[in-house]
């Protein structure tokens, strides 16, 4: 065996005699031993290898360590090894003339992973090394694998990445392709796109790689306000305006000024409200409600819905020139059940994301899970797909997510039915049947479906779904 594989062993005691007995013990065995007689001698033997070793390696593989040293307790020197990042790792078998199982306890309690009393046998004290070095082994190669999984993660996202967005699909990377070019002007842009595909994460990165970047980067959700509310949060209001209005109220497009508005869901805009959107994209001026005095603003607008506006505005719904003035840079989100390579990719970046944040040890799917997750059809896209894998984190007991990890309605596939003709006619089948079987409770039904509540409450108008009467 070379001496650079060798598994190195640090024998501290005060005792020279033991020492030496100890050494020629171990060196029989073909390990390399290091010797220190002291507390301090120890912790310059670790502070010299630590030198010698690569990051990804303890200067040692295992301390052998006398509870009572001349110069300083072994209660301290074990806490400091166990407390310093660089030897934390380290296994630590306590040599110790006492015998009382309270010692014994008190050792394991330091942070030491065995004791041995002294006089010892030394076939005993060969079987705890060869234990405490196989131990070491697995947890080495253990986190081995999990170092290979993050650089993996962490290149393939790199690659495959703009921003927070994920995908190495040909779509997906045209689209990361437009985003750099369009970024640096201040062109209007339309996202169009199935609910929870990124449209926002779309839009935040034209933000932030644009000259407005540190400029406000604001958000307005069309959908979850009534015509007159959605005026005032876009415009703002003066005092005694309306009903409520106590005092003057900043709007939207004040607050992104000099940066960029989100409008979110613009499909769900009224009529009335389109108007004042078209004079603000043609002349950025508008006033606040209840208010005569004109206001100007320097705003790039970035727009997106899950409409098809095309046939809003065949059905009289949407303006028509409202439409072209968002439309000069059009960007459409392929849903995820039309970029199924994208899956591993995303979910191995989720996987990673809440095996951190909910502090557990997942680091893989089961093949039958990546089986599951590229036969289904992922109505709510990647927005479903990270719900269902922080599920699987919190339910998941062994380093892999199984198939029992996985919400069962992951795992029960949807009867067809004649009338879900289409995918639109089959979307409001199933938010009907979510509503009826909820009682009609939309915090529970946008739950069920994975989607915001804000969202239901559009497709609900959408499909004109309402309560039925009894």
């Amino acid at each position: 065996m070379k001496e650079s594989e060798a598994k190195k062993i640090l024998v501290v005691d005060d005792e020279k005699d033991t020492v030496e007995m100890i050494t020629a013990l171990l060196e029989l065995e073909r390990y390399l031993v290091f010797s220190a007689l002291s507390g301090s001698e120890a912790m310059r033997v670790l502070e010299v290898e630590s030198q010698k070793t690569p990051e990804s390696k303890t200067p040692v593989d295992l301390i052998l360590l006398d509870l009572l040293l001349g110069d300083t307790d072994g209660i301290d020197i074990c806490l400091k090894i166990k407390k310093d990042e660089k030897w934390k790792f380290i296994p630590i078998i306590i040599l110790t003339v006492r015998s009382s199982l309270q010692d014994k306890i008190n050792s394991l309690d330091l942070g030491a992973d065995d004791y041995l009393t002294k006089p010892f046998i030394n076939e005993e004290l060969l079987a705890k090394v060869r234990a405490m070095l196989r131990i070491k082994d697995l947890h080495d190669e253990l986190k081995r694998e999990k170092d290979k999984n993050i650089l993996l993660t962490q290149a393939l996202e790199k690659r495959y990445s703009f921003g927070n967005i994920l995908g190495k699909n040909i779509r997906m990377q045209e689209t990361f392709e437009l985003i750099s070019d369009i970024a640096t002007t201040d062109s209007t842009v339309l996202i169009q796109g199935e609910s929870g595909t990124g449209k926002e994460l779309i839009a935040r990165a034209i933000h932030f790689n644009s000259h407005r970047k540190n400029k406000p980067f604001v958000v307005a959700n069309c959908s979850a306000y009534s015509q007159n509310l959605l005026e005032s949060e876009l415009f703002g209001h003066e005092k005694g305006a309306f009903t409520g209005a106590i005092r003057r109220k900043i709007g939207r497009f004040e607050m992104a000024n000099g940066g960029t508005i989100f409008l979110d869901e613009i499909g769900e805009v009224s009529p009335p409200t389109q108007i004042l959107l078209l004079r603000v994209l043609q002349d950025h001026r508008f006033e606040r409600v209840g208010g005569e005095q004109t206001l100007e603003v320097d705003v790039r607008v970035i727009a997106a819905t899950n409409k098809i506006l095309v046939e809003e505005m065949k059905k009289g719904t949407f303006r028509e020139d409202l439409y072209y003035r968002l439309n000069v840079i059009p960007i459409f989100v392929p849903p995820l059940r039309e970029r199924k390579d994208d899956i591993p990719l995303i979910a191995l970046h989720f996987l990673q994301k809440f095996s951190q944040e909910r502090g557990k040890e997942v680091n893989r799917f089961s093949d039958e899970v990546m089986e599951i997750f590229l036969g289904h059809s992922w109505p709510g896209n990647v927005r479903e797909l990270e719900n269902v894998i922080d599920h699987a984190i919190i339910i998941a007991k062994k380093d892999k997510i199984l198939p029992k990890d996985l919400p069962q309605s992951l795992l029960k596939k949807p009867l067809p039915t004649q009338e879900s003709t289409t995918l639109q006619d089959y979307e409001r089948n199933l938010i009907l049947k979510t509503l009826r079987e909820t009682n009609w409770n939309k915090h529970k039904a946008s739950k069920k479906l994975n989607i915001n509540r804000s969202t239901l409450y559009g497709k609900m108008k959408r499909y004109g779904l309402e309560k039925e009467q009894n």
